[in-house]
């Protein structure tokens, strides 16, 4: 769970190295086996998905924090 904007920062961070990872997987995989690409971009693409719903969390937090009441 993301808590802190630095925390924020450091999922898009790891948001980065993911997708690095990926486009790795993809150059070097993909055109030889398309089967392990799929297996071996799992791991990846899970944990893209975990951490963008950690941002979408801690945004929707903040905002609903920031919003003032009437």
């Amino acid at each position: 769970m993301i808590k802190t904007a630095e925390q924020l920062y450091q999922a898009i961070e790891q948001i980065g190295r993911m997708q690095c990872v990926l486009e790795s997987y993809r150059d070097e995989i993909l055109t030889k086996n398309p089967c392990s690409f799929a297996l071996f971009a799992e791991g990846p693409l899970e944990q893209l998905r975990q951490l963008q719903r950690q941002i979408d969390d801690y945004l929707q937090r903040v905002a609903t924090v920031a919003l003032p009441t009437n």
